[in-house]
């Protein structure tokens, strides 16, 4: 397995894998959250110009993908994170196919992102989770980031649980 840096010619596979985690998500574990027919979609070619967007890989086919951003969302801000004005990235959309979860590729990626993180000298990671969506939290929680703040988001109607890692 490999993890890389998306490209333009990945869409297409990172699109087909992204559609059976919200049909997944949606019809199978029953977490009701705003990934649907257009989000996360439209955020994908974004990630890959930005060389934000990474993909799990085993022999030639998407497994996973995930990305990570320094652009500090405005309806973030209100989170009471412990992190201010210390150097951090937030994690964003990550997801691995239902038909390769329970392979170890969740772990695979956490390991990635905290060896990414201590390589470019970041001091945390943050990140913000649906309040259902309690399979994201528990890994979050298995990798020892800290629950900061609960927040309701106007635009989506939402609770939302701001998690933040701290490494230095």
């Amino acid at each position: 397995m490999k993890i890389r840096l998306a490209d333009n010619n990945d869409l297409s596979q990172i699109n087909d894998m992204f559609k059976l985690v919200v049909d997944d998500l949606k019809n199978v574990k029953k977490v009701d959250m705003l990934w649907g027919d257009k989000y996360p979609f439209c955020e994908f070619k974004n990630d890959i110009n930005n060389k934000e967007m990474y993909i799990l890989e085993e022999n030639d086919k998407i497994v996973g993908s995930f990305s990570l951003s320094e652009y500090d969302d405005p309806d973030y801000q209100n989170i009471g994170w412990k992190s201010n004005n210390k150097k951090f990235f937030y994690i964003n959309r990550l997801a691995i196919s239902p038909l390769e979860q329970g392979n170890g590729y969740a772990k695979q990626a956490m390991n990635f992102i905290d060896n990414y993180a201590k390589e470019n000298n970041y001091n945390a990671i943050r990140l913000v989770v649906y309040e259902n969506n309690i399979y994201a939290i528990k890994l979050y929680e298995k990798f020892n980031f800290e629950r900061i703040e609960d927040k309701y988001f106007e635009f989506s109607n939402k609770i939302f649980i701001g998690y933040e890692k701290i490494l230095k």
